[in-house]
C-alpha cells in the first residue's frame, strides 16, 4: 500500500442489538467452516474466557438439547449455582442460546461485546457459530459460572465448542444427517461425534451397536478416558414409575415425568453422566423432580393444550432418527386420535424419508413454506416431485400466516375459510424442523399459554 492509497473501511460498530444481529447472521449462518485453529485464535484475543471453568460437553444427532437442558437442571439441584447453558439452534430469539439459571444474555451486553469484539473478529474473519460460541464463552465468564453445560453445533471433533477442555463429555444417539459435512456412514458420523473425547475425562454414551463401541473404547484406552455406555444402566417403567439404574444408585421417579421413550433414554443418560461428573450419587427424588419438571425444552414433543384450540404437538425432529421417535411417541400415547400435521424441512435432509415417516401417524399433511425465509428451506413442488402420486394424497400447502393458523387450530373455528380442509381432526402435531417451530410460536403465543416463556422477546429489536 502508498502512501496515497486510501484507508481500508472498518465496518461500523454496531449501536444497536438489532445490528448486533445483522452483523453476525451474515458471518456464514448458513455455511460451515469446521476447525478449531481459528476459534482458538480467537479465544487467545478475548483473554481465554473458558480457561479454569468447569465444562459438561455434549454431542450427538438427537437428543443433545435435552440432555443438556437436563444437566444444566441437575447441577443447579446438586448445588451448583450460575450455571451455563449454551445450546442451539434458537427458536424465537438469538438470546434462548446463552443461558445462565434459565435467563438468557441481555441484549445489551450482546451490543457491548460485539463492539469491543469487533476487531479479532474481522481480522480473523470469524464465522458466525465462532462468534456466538466466543460471546457465549465471554458471558459465562463475565458472570462467574460455576459450571457450564455445552452442546455442539455440527459434529463434534471440528465443532468450535470441542476448543474446551471438559470435565466430562456425553454422546447422545447417532443417526444420519448433515452427510455431506459429517459423511454417509453412522461409522462416519459416530468418529466426527466421539472426537469430544478428552485424555483422562471420562466419556458417557448412549450407543449399544458392538462395533462402535469397540473403537471408542479402543481410543479411549489409549487416551486414558474411561468409558459408560447406557446399555448397562438400563431403565424400567412399572405401577406409574420411571426407575433408573445409574452408578451409585438407583432412582424411582414418576411416570409423567418423561412420557416419551426417547426421552427416558435422554433422562437416563442424563443421570449417568451427572453421578459421573459428581463421583457420586444425586440428590434425592424430592430434589430432583422439580428440577426436572422445569428442565424440558420447548419444541421437544411439548404438547399445548388450551380451551378453544386443538391440542399441539410441537416437535422439533427434523431427521429419520428424530422423526422416527416422535412416530413412536405419537403412536404411544395417542392411539386411534385422527392427526394432522403441519410440515416443512430444510432440502438437504431426507425430507422424503422423513415425510413418509410422518404419515405413518398423520391422515393428512400440510405443508408450510419456508423457502422465502431460508435459503436452505424445501419448496412446496420439491416435496410432490419427490414423492409418488399415491403418497401426495392428503398432502397440501398451508399458507404460514397467524389468521389461517388460528383458524385452522380454532375448536369453534371452520377451517374451510382457511382455505382447509375440515378433517375432524382431534390433535395437531408441527414438526420437521426448528426453523418451523420458530415461525410458528410466535404466532400462536397469544393463543398458547404453554409458550408463555417466549414472551420475553417479544418487541425485540
Amino acid at each position: 500500500m502508498t502512501a496515497s492509497d486510501p484507508t481500508p473501511q472498518r465496518a461500523p460498530l454496531p449501536e444497536t442489538y438489532r445490528d448486533c444481529l445483522d452483523f453476525l447472521f451474515r458471518r456464514n449462518q448458513f455455511s460451515i467452516k469446521l476447525g478449531l485453529e481459528n476459534i482458538n485464535a480467537l479465544l487467545d484475543r478475548l483473554g481465554r474466557p473458558d480457561a479454569g471453568m468447569i465444562f459438561l460437553h455434549v454431542a450427538g444427532t438427537n437428543g443433545k438439547g435435552s440432555v443438556c437442558a437436563n444437566l444444566a437442571a441437575l447441577l443447579r439441584a446438586a448445588g451448583f449455582t450460575r450455571v451455563g447453558l449454551y445450546t442451539s439452534p434458537h427458536l424465537v430469539s438469538f438470546r434462548e442460546r446463552i443461558l445462565i439459571d434459565g435467563d438468557p444474555v441481555p441484549a445489551e451486553w450482546i451490543v457491548a461485546w460485539l463492539r469491543q469484539a469487533m476487531e479479532p473478529i474481522l481480522e480473523l474473519n470469524a464465522t458466525y457459530f465462532e462468534c456466538v460460541t466466543a460471546l457465549a464463552l465471554d458471558w459465562f465468564r463475565a458472570c462467574a459460572c460455576r459450571a457450564v453445560v455445552l452442546e455442539t453445533g455440527l459434529g463434534g471433533r471440528l465443532d468450535a465448542t470441542n476448543a474446551v477442555l471438559p470435565a466430562l463429555t456425553a454422546v447422545t444417539s447417532i443417526s444420519l444427517d448433515h452427510t455431506a459435512i459429517l459423511g454417509d456412514t453412522v461409522e462416519a458420523i459416530w468418529r466426527e461425534k466421539i472426537a469430544i473425547l478428552k485424555p483422562g475425562v471420562p466419556m458417557v454414551v448412549q450407543e449399544d451397536r458392538p462395533h462402535l463401541l469397540a473403537e471408542l473404547r479402543e481410543k479411549a484406552a489409549a487416551a486414558g478416558s474411561p468409558v459408560l455406555a447406557m446399555g448397562d444402566f438400563p431403565w424400567s417403567e412399572a405401577g406409574g414409575s420411571i426407575t433408573f439404574q445409574g452408578r451409585y444408585a438407583t432412582y424411582t421417579l414418576p411416570s409423567p415425568l418423561r412420557t416419551e421413550a426417547h426421552q427416558r433414554d435422554n433422562l437416563a443418560l442424563s443421570l449417568v453422566a451427572m453421578e459421573t461428573f459428581l463421583k457420586g450419587p444425586l440428590p434425592s427424588a424430592d430434589v430432583l423432580i422439580p428440577a426436572l419438571e422445569a428442565s424440558r425444552v420447548p419444541g421437544r414433543t411439548q404438547l399445548l393444550t388450551e380451551p378453544g384450540m386443538l391440542p399441539l404437538l410441537l416437535d422439533g425432529a427434523h431427521n429419520p432418527g428424530g422423526i422416527a421417535a416422535l412416530a413412536a411417541h405419537v403412536r404411544r400415547e395417542f392411539p386411534g386420535l385422527r392427526i394432522l400435521a403441519l410440515f416443512s424441512m430444510m432440502r438437504d435432509k431426507d425430507y422424503a424419508s422423513v415425510y413418509r415417516s410422518i404419515r405413518g401417524f398423520a391422515a393428512e399433511v400440510y405443508f408450510l413454506p419456508l423457502d422465502g425465509k431460508f435459503p436452505r428451506a424445501l419448496a412446496y413442488p420439491e416435496l410432490r416431485e419427490a414423492l409418488a402420486p399415491e403418497e401426495r394424497v392428503g398432502l397440501r400447502a398451508f399458507p404460514l400466516e397467524p389468521a389461517a393458523l388460528e383458524s385452522l387450530l380454532a375448536v369453534s373455528g371452520n377451517p374451510a375459510e382457511a382455505g382447509a380442509t375440515a378433517g375432524g381432526f382431534d390433535l395437531v402435531v408441527a414438526c420437521g424442523s426448528l426453523y418451523l417451530l420458530g415461525e410458528v410460536i410466535p404466532m400462536l403465543l397469544p393463543r398458547y399459554s404453554g409458550l408463555a416463556w417466549f414472551r420475553q422477546f417479544l418487541g425485540e429489536g
